[in-house]
């Protein structure tokens, strides 16, 4: 059985196979240099390791890139093949100066490269967003032009035996344009280093100018920047400064381009030392991650936990969770589900404060059996990163979704959007795609997935897009109640009555059990899902009990006025907000 394609790559990258067999063919040319220097051949031998140097870096070669491209890749291999082709070029009774000279020059840009790849890779990023401030830490141009160059001089000479002295002068004219751009790209890192340099120096000052009255705290795998960002606008809307930190290149990366206040990336508890200044009050946290205690240490400043989302799930009811001084909830379930798996905590750490996202979550449209051929949003989870999280039903999707179009619903297909790191889900996604393409070609119906449902939507739009929803266990679940339109939850692992036990997000929701072998009684909740809906009146008991007793109006406002006063920032809002308990 052939080894696994990721596994033979990863053995190419670590045996440096490619650069090891451009080395052999250069050298085997060498020899044919020595002993055939006028067959036309030899040209012809000099030129297959190179082409397989722009073989493997082509997309490097053919996309103007902001960064430096494939400099400093193959530099043995193109050094080898400058010397052979130099000791070539001699040979063909090119000018000697000529030869030197056009030597000297790539070699140069050769070596710049080098040296320019080291010192590039030591410019990491440290902030964005800061007033008054250029912290632009990428190229300014596309470095790797410098290798577009030297590769286009190599070319040159080794087919200047067949030029002769004017491919020699080309050759020259190439190299000595090779050599200013790597000026420019020196010119370039230097005023990196130096803005770079000056604001690590002045951080703490700029920080405390900033006068941030709290920060938002945020590590976590990278692609996980939505766990942040539906918060942002909330925060934002309590009109006080504030600096999001980050602990690592790839969570900055994340943010960078997709938020506007200010980003500091700090990789070290000295780092953090350096910014936490008088004026700040609090720091926000949207999960658990383990580097959360880096930053709980500080004493000083009130630690709120919002997490990025409301449901049954493990992750909800984390033990850790009673190291923050504040847990902001959405509504009594998050602080019942506590209780329920035993796990001991202060209520006086709760504030109840909904979930202000779904404040733009709009009620249903009618009773779901007035509607001739009702949208059905399916939203399955990820697999999880261990077996008491391994809720996704997307196996099984592309099975559930052919049941609905042959229902004749239209469907809306937004995945987690990890489902495509592992390659079963991924295949599942693909398929379920598929479907609906072909379907909207044979039947006119305008599904929605893909970019325009995962990326150019947000899932809140997809909630108002459907008339109906199944998921798995969920935030999505919970923030859907707040549409009052019927839902489905499929369970992975357990029999209904013992999954509504386990989860109580599901007692408002259609079950439908799934197995190893497929998804069981389908046509039957979805029977009752699109038609009678006998579960409609304990849905809105469940939303209130899930996501607070807050006017829908102004639901939002909840969670603004428990910041304000924990934040301490003026409001005309009670100071009593938060605290009611909702029975249910």
């Amino acid at each position: 059985m052939p080894a696994p394609r990721p596994v033979v790559r990863k053995v190419v990258k670590l045996l440096r196979i490619w650069a090891v067999l451009v080395d052999v063919l250069i050298m085997a040319s060498a020899f044919l240099v020595l002993l055939h220097p006028d067959a036309w051949w030899t040209v012809v031998a000099l030129a297959v390791p190179l082409l397989v140097i722009i073989w493997r870096t082509r997309r490097s070669l053919t996309r103007r890139l902001r960064s430096v491209g494939a400099m400093g890749e193959y530099l043995v291999g193109r050094y080898l093949l400058l010397i052979v082709g130099l000791v070539h070029v001699a040979q063909q009774g090119v000018p000697t100066l000529l030869w030197i000279v056009s030597g000297g020059l790539l070699a140069l840009a050769l070596e710049a490269e080098r040296f320019e790849v080291r010192m590039h890779r030591r410019i990491r990023p440290y902030a964005a967003h800061l007033p008054g401030r250029d912290t632009e830490h990428r190229p300014r141009f596309a470095y790797g032009y410098v290798y577009s160059l030297v590769i286009l001089g190599l070319a040159l000479l080794v087919v200047t035996p067949w030029l002769g002295t004017a491919g020699a002068w080309a050759v020259v004219a190439v190299g000595l344009l090779a050599v200013l751009f790597a000026a420019a790209v020196l010119v370039d890192i230097v005023q990196r280093i130096s803005r770079r340099s000056s604001a690590l120096r002045e951080m703490p000052q700029i920080v405390e100018d900033l006068e941030p009255r709290f920060f938002v705290y945020w590590s976590a795998q990278s692609g996980s920047a939505f766990q942040i960002t539906m918060w942002l606008p909330y925060l934002e809307r309590l009109g006080v400064p504030f600096a999001i930190i980050v602990r690592n290149d790839a969570n900055f990366r994340d943010l960078e381009r997709v938020v506007d206040a200010p980003l500091i990336l700090r990789r070290t508890l000295a780092d953090l030392d350096a910014v936490i200044v008088p004026s700040a009050r609090a720091a926000f946290y949207v999960n658990n991650a383990v580097l959360n205690n880096h930053m709980i240490r500080y004493s000083e400043l009130m630690h709120i936990q919002l997490l990025h989302g409301e449901s049954d799930k493990a992750a909800s009811t984390n033990p850790v969770t009673r190291m923050f001084d504040r847990d902001y909830v959405a509504g009594q379930a998050a602080i019942d589900r506590f209780a329920a798996r035993g796990i001991s905590m202060p209520e006086s750490m709760f504030r109840i404060v909904g979930r202000p996202q779904v404040e733009g979550v709009e009620a249903a449209r009618g009773p779901i059996g007035e509607i001739e051929a009702p949208t059905v949003l399916y939203a399955p989870t990820w697999q999880g990163f261990h077996q008491d999280a391994q809720y996704s039903s997307l196996a099984h999707g592309p099975d559930l979704v052919q049941r609905l179009l042959e229902r004749g619903c239209t469907v809306v297909f937004r995945p987690h959007p990890y489902s495509y790191r592992t390659r079963p889900l991924r295949r599942a996604c693909v398929r379920i795609k598929a479907m609906l393409q072909k379907d909207a070609e044979l039947t006119g119906r305008e599904h929605l997935y893909g970019a325009p449902a995962e990326k150019e939507m947000t899932v809140f739009d997809c909630f108002n897009a459907s008339d109906a929803m199944i998921s798995d266990v969920s935030s999505v679940v919970g923030d859907y109640l707040h549409s009052e339109k019927p839902m489905a939850m499929i369970s992975m692992h357990a029999a209904v009555d013992d999954f509504r036990r386990e989860f109580p997000t599901a007692r408002a929701a259609y079950v439908i059990e799934g197995s190893a072998e497929g998804l069981i009684d389908v046509e039957d909740v979805l029977d009752a899902m699109l038609d009678p809906d006998p579960m409609s009146e304990v849905r809105k008991g469940f939303a209130t009990y899930y996501l607070g007793d807050i006017p829908r109006d102004s639901y939002a406002e909840r969670f603004l006025a428990v910041a304000r006063e924990d934040l301490g920032i003026e409001s005309e809002r009670p100071s009593t907000v938060g605290r009611e308990r909702v029975e249910q």
